[in-house]
C-alpha cells in the first residue's frame, strides 16, 4: 500500500459550544435538545436532507415505543413532539392505532403491535423545522473528514462540502454518525459487530410500491396465519413453493409495512451479506446488490403475490441501510444479559422495550428475542460516553454495547431518545463549564423528565 503526504492549513468557518455530527434520528434530537439547553449549535450532515435512516434509507414504519406488554407508551420526549407534529400534518398515524398483526404492523404476531406509519417526506419537513426553531443551525452536504485533537481532546473537525477542505471548532462533539466515525478517529476504541465471528447484520436497500389490494392481501395472509411463525413474516409458503423463482434472495419472507396511504407498502426483504458500512467498496457493493435484489423481489410479488397484480414500484431509497457497524467502547456497557434481564440502572438516560433482533448470516428469518422478564430496560449514560475522550458524546445505533444488545437500540425510536440525551447533556456541559463525562445524571434524569421524557417507575 503507498502513502503520499498531505499537508494543508484550513480555515476555520465555525466556532460553536456543540457541533452534532450527522443529522439522522438521533442527531435531530441532539441538535434541537443542546438549543434548546442554550448552546450554540450546528449540525452537520453529508446528505442533503436530515433524517438518516428514516428519510435517506426508507426505514419505516417506527418500531414500537411501548412497553413489552403494549399497554403504554414509553419512549416519549422529542419523539412524542415530532410524532404530534406529524400526525397534525396527515404524515403519521398513532401507534396506539396499530395492533398486531395487521397491514401496518407487517401482519407480525409479537413485537410490532404499536409500531407507527409515518411519511419520511414529512419526517423530513417536520424535523428540519424544529431544528431551525430551535436556534441550532444546520449545513448540509457537508462530509465529515477527521478531528484535530490535543491530549485526549477534540479541538475541532475537519469537514468537506463545495466549499473545499475547511475546520469547525467545539466545546463538545456529539457524534451521530451511526458508526462512531468521529469518536474513532479520535482514538476510541471499538467492536466492529459481533466480536466471537465478526458478523455484522446484513443490509438492507427499502423500497416502496403502491396500488397493492391491501383487502385481498390481508385476507390471503389470514388464510395462511398458522403458517407465520413468531418473527417470519408472510409469504414464507410462496417463496417455499416458488423457490426456483425467488431465487438468490437470501431471505425467508416478505417484510412488508403498509404506511399512512392505504395501498402503500415499505418494503424490508432485500438482504446483502458480508457488508462492512465503514467501507466504501463494501456499501458500493451493497448498493448495487440491493438494488438488484429490489427489482428481483418486485418482479415476483407482482407475477405470484395475491394483492400485489397491479403494483407499482415507487422507488428504491436514496442509500443502502446498516444494521450495524461499530460499538464505540463507553464508560458504561449495555448488555445482551442487562437487556434480557430488563434491567434500568439508577443512571439511566432512556427506557425502552424493543426487542433483539439479529438479523444474520445463519438463518434467512432472524433471530428474535423478546423480553420475558419486565415491561421495559434501561440504557445507562455512561453508554454514551466514549472512554478516554473528554469532550465528546456518542448517540444513536452505534453507542457502547455488545452487538446482540445493539440489536435492540438501533431503531428510530431509540436514537431519537439517546440524541435528546446527548444533546441536553452536551448543553449541560457547556452551562456549568464541565466535560461531559462529569455531568451529573440525577440533574439530567431530571431535566429529561422535565422535557417529557419517560425513564421509568419513580
Amino acid at each position: 500500500m503507498e502513502f503520499v503526504p498531505f499537508n494543508r492549513t484550513l480555515q476555520v468557518c465555525d466556532d460553536v459550544d456543540v457541533l452534532v455530527v450527522g443529522a439522522g434520528p438521533a442527531g435531530i434530537c441532539a441538535g434541537i435538545s443542546a438549543a434548546r439547553g442554550g448552546a450554540k449549535t450546528l449540525v452537520i450532515d453529508q446528505y442533503g436532507c436530515v433524517g438518516g435512516a428514516a428519510t435517506v434509507n426508507c426505514v419505516g414504519p417506527f418500531m414500537t415505543c411501548y412497553d413489552a406488554k403494549n399497554e403504554y407508551m414509553i419512549i416519549k420526549g422529542l419523539f412524542s413532539e415530532v410524532l404530534e407534529r406529524m400526525k397534525a400534518l396527515g404524515g403519521a398515524i398513532d401507534p396506539a392505532l396499530v395492533e398486531a398483526e395487521t397491514s401496518r404492523a407487517g401482519f407480525y404476531k409479537i413485537g410490532h403491535a404499536h409500531v407507527g406509519p409515518f411519511d419520511h417526506e414529512c419526517y423530513k419537513r417536520v424535523c428540519t423545522d424544529m431544528i431551525l426553531e430551535s436556534g441550532a443551525r444546520l449545513l448540509l452536504y457537508t462530509q465529515f473528514v477527521d478531528v484535530i485533537t490535543d491530549d485526549g481532546r477534540v479541538e475541532g473537525v475537519a469537514v468537506c462540502g463545495k466549499d473545499g477542505l475547511r475546520v469547525i471548532r467545539s466545546k463538545v462533539i456529539v457524534d451521530c454518525t451511526g458508526d462512531g466515525d468521529v469518536a474513532v478517529r479520535a482514538g476510541a476504541k471499538f467492536e466492529l459487530g459481533r466480536v466471537e465471528d465478526g458478523n455484522m447484520q446484513p443490509a438492507t436497500l427499502f423500497f416502496r410500491v403502491y396500488n397493492v389490494d391491501s383487502k385481498r392481501l390481508a385476507e390471503h395472509i389470514r388464510e395462511h396465519r398458522d403458517e407465520i411463525k413468531p418473527f417470519y413474516g408472510p409469504f414464507s409458503w410462496l417463496i417455499r413453493e416458488k423457490a426456483e423463482q425467488w431465487g438468490d434472495v437470501p431471505r425467508a419472507e416478505v417484510c412488508l409495512f403498509e404506511g399512512v396511504n392505504e395501498g402503500e407498502y415499505r418494503l424490508n426483504v432485500t438482504r446483502i451479506l458480508d457488508v462492512d458500512g465503514t467501507k466504501a467498496d463494501d456499501l458500493t457493493r451493497a448498493e448495487i446488490e440491493g438494488i438488484r435484489q429490489a427489482h428481483k423481489v418486485f418482479d415476483f410479488l407482482k407475477k405470484y403475490a395475491v394483492g400485489f397484480e397491479n403494483a407499482v414500484i415507487m422507488d428504491t431509497a436514496p442509500a443502502v441501510g446498516i444494521r450495524e457497524t461499530r460499538h464505540i467502547d463507553g464508560i458504561k456497557r449495555l448488555t445482551a444479559d442487562d437487556v434480557k434481564a430488563c434491567s434500568a440502572p439508577g443512571d439511566t438516560i432512556a427506557v425502552m422495550a424493543t426487542n433483539m433482533d439479529t438479523h444474520n448470516k445463519s438463518d434467512p428469518g432472524g433471530t428474535y428475542f423478546t423480553l420475558q422478564n419486565g415491561r421495559y430496560f434501561g440504557v445507562p449514560y455512561g453508554c454514551l460516553v466514549p472512554r478516554g475522550i473528554e469532550n465528546m458524546l456518542v448517540a444513536g445505533r452505534s453507542i457502547s454495547s455488545d452487538a446482540v444488545a445493539g440489536s435492540a437500540i438501533r431503531m428510530i425510536p431509540c436514537c431519537m431518545a439517546f440524541g435528546q440525551a446527548a444533546g441536553t447533556a452536551a448543553a449541560m456541559a457547556i452551562k456549568e463549564g464541565i466535560t461531559p463525562d462529569k455531568v451529573d445524571t440525577s440533574k439530567l434524569r431530571a431535566e429529561l423528565v422535565r422535557q417529557g421524557a419517560y425513564l421509568g417507575e419513580a
